[in-house]
This record gives structure tokens, C-alpha cells and sequence, in this order.
């Protein structure tokens, strides 16, 4: 029986010095992974916690609440560089940084560390330690979600925007100043002058009508119209020739809806203009894919924005 009760005791005593030996007061977790998009942009997507549930490889839990792996993760209070990841678990205490670090001008390295206190209680040290496994499991799956989803531009600025050259283009243009902003009808019967004019001079439209619609203090507005044409038309009164010099930088992006959407559109396009160090040489201008007089239904209009950078 003694024999029994030492062989017990050597037992616990070497599971208490292996709790303590070999496993730390501090448990640290460390990863890394490149994504090929600008940092501004990257991390103006992920400050917001809404906009986790686009990426998370894991369930949600109402809007700040994100699980993997067993281990709950609140984002908490951004700071200037990185975002805290709060790790809500009742067997781990503690949290991890993601951490933002421009690689180049379209690449990042986002980097987490972890850092987890490891209670001295040797029943808890041992439920820390177990526990400590699943987020060393979890937090490179955290880092391949975002790489899988912010790799694409499209998810970071929310429209897919490339970047193209300018096509020498000949153009033929018209403008009218309106008070208030113009109507689907008011810029059609402008689209509907150039296209008479394009008829009469027995030239061919090559491709949709464009415009700029302009304004500086929201009362007075200049509509600019032009059509691509295959050919130089003489000027009038009325109607100019256009010429869109090409080998130029250009964003594209196409936008489904209304003018609401459109302008949602612009505003993104600006975000990627500063994030990049770009400049716009020349005024940008809007591709009427569909013809918004026999589609009223605007959420189905189809815009494709052209935005000219250097």
C-alpha cells in the first residue's frame, strides 16, 4: 500500500513539475501573411467590425462577436497601425494584435501576435495550456481568410476598379447649363441632338453615350455630353469635336444602380486615388451603358465610370 501511495506521489509531483517546467507563465503566438493591397485601404475595410462577417472563415454572433475553433474573438478599439483581437474564451485571458505594415505601395503584411497569461493554479495551467492549441490553430486561418478575400480589389474598395490605358478616341461633344440637377430627360434630349448630328453627317457611333455632370455649389449644374464617332465631324454652333488622346492611365469600374450608387462609387474610386499617390489630369466621365429612359428601374442601370489618373 505505502508502495502504491509513493509511486502516486512521484506521479503528481512529476506532472507538477512538468506543468511548471514546460509550460510557460506567458504563452506567445506569432504569423504573418503578405495580402497584395494597399495598407490605407486594407485597413480602413477592417476597422469597422461590420464588415468582418465578409471574411471571418468562422460563425458570427450578432455584429462584434466572431468564434472559431471553440474561441470566441471581439475586434476592440482601433488604434493607428493595428486592431486588438480580443480573445473571449473561458479557459484563455488575453488578446492578439493585428498589425498592418506596408510592404510596398499594393502590398501589406499583416502580422498578429498573441499574448496569453497562464494561470499559476496547476488545474488552470493545465486548461490554459489545452485550451492555447485551438488558437494556435485558429489565428493562421484568421490570416489565409483575410489573405482569400482582401487579395482581390474588388473586396477591399467594394467595385472592382482596374486600371487601364486610355484608346485614342474621336469624340463628339455638347454642353448645357441647367439649374438643379438635370433629369434622365434633359441629358437624353442632349445625347439625342449628338446622335441627329452623328446621322446627318453619315458618321458611326462606336460606343455609348458619356457624361460629366458638374456642379459647385449644388444649384447651378453644367452637363457635358460627348458619343465616340469613327470619324472627325466639323464643329458648329452647337456641337465640338472631342479629340480623348490615348496612353494615359485610366480607372475603370462598372456600378449597377441609381445615382446613389454611382456617387458611393465615386467616393471609393477616391479612396483608391489617395491610397495609391494618384492625381486626375483631366475630368472623369461616365459611360451610359444602359439607356436609363427605357429602364426606369434605376437599381438596374448599368454606369461604367472612366477616371483618368497620373
Amino acid at each position: 500500500m505505502k508502495k502504491l501511495l509513493f509511486i502516486l506521489c512521484g506521479l503528481v509531483i512529476t506532472l507538477l513539475v512538468w506543468i511548471y517546467l514546460f509550460i510557460p507563465s506567458t504563452i506567445k503566438f506569432h504569423g504573418s501573411v503578405q495580402i497584395e493591397a494597399n495598407r490605407n485601404g486594407l485597413f480602413r475595410k477592417l476597422e469597422h467590425a461590420e464588415t468582418w462577417q465578409e471574411w471571418w472563415p468562422g460563425a458570427t454572433t450578432g455584429i462584434e462577436t466572431f468564434s472559431l475553433n471553440g474561441i470566441n474573438f471581439r475586434p476592440g478599439q482601433t488604434k493607428i497601425l493595428s486592431i486588438p483581437l480580443i480573445i473571449d474564451d473561458p479557459d484563455l485571458s488575453g488578446s492578439a494584435e493585428l498589425m498592418f505594415i506596408p510592404n510596398k505601395l499594393d502590398s501589406t503584411i499583416i502580422q498578429v501576435d498573441a499574448s496569453i497569461p497562464v494561470p499559476t493554479n496547476p488545474l488552470k495551467r493545465m486548461k490554459t495550456y489545452f485550451a492555447s492549441r485551438k488558437l494556435k490553430q485558429s489565428l493562421p486561418e484568421i490570416l489565409q481568410a483575410l489573405h482569400k478575400t482582401y487579395s482581390k480589389i474588388s473586396n477591399v474598395y467594394d467595385y472592382d476598379i482596374r486600371k487601364d490605358r486610355v484608346v485614342d478616341s474621336i469624340l463628339i461633344f455638347t454642353s448645357e447649363e441647367t439649374k438643379g440637377y438635370p433629369s434622365v430627360e434633359k441629358i437624353y434630349s442632349l445625347i439625342d441632338q449628338l446622335k441627329m448630328y452623328i446621322k446627318a453627317q453619315s458618321a458611326v457611333e462606336t460606343g455609348f453615350p458619356m457624361q460629366n455632370i458638374y456642379t459647385n455649389d449644388s444649384v447651378n449644374y453644367l452637363i457635358k455630353v460627348a458619343i465616340p464617332v469613327n470619324k472627325r465631324l466639323p464643329d458648329t454652333d452647337k456641337f465640338r469635336y472631342r479629340w480623348m488622346l490615348g496612353g494615359g492611365n485610366i480607372l475603370i469600374t462598372e456600378v449597377k444602380g441609381g445615382q446613389t450608387e454611382i456617387s458611393r462609387a465615386y467616393g471609393q474610386i477616391l479612396n483608391y486615388i489617395s491610397d495609391y499617390n494618384r492625381t486626375a489630369p483631366a475630368i472623369y466621365f461616365e459611360s451610359l451603358v444602359t439607356d436609363r429612359r427605357k429602364e426606369p428601374d434605376s437599381s438596374k442601370w448599368i454606369t461604367r465610370i472612366y477616371y483618368p489618373v497620373m
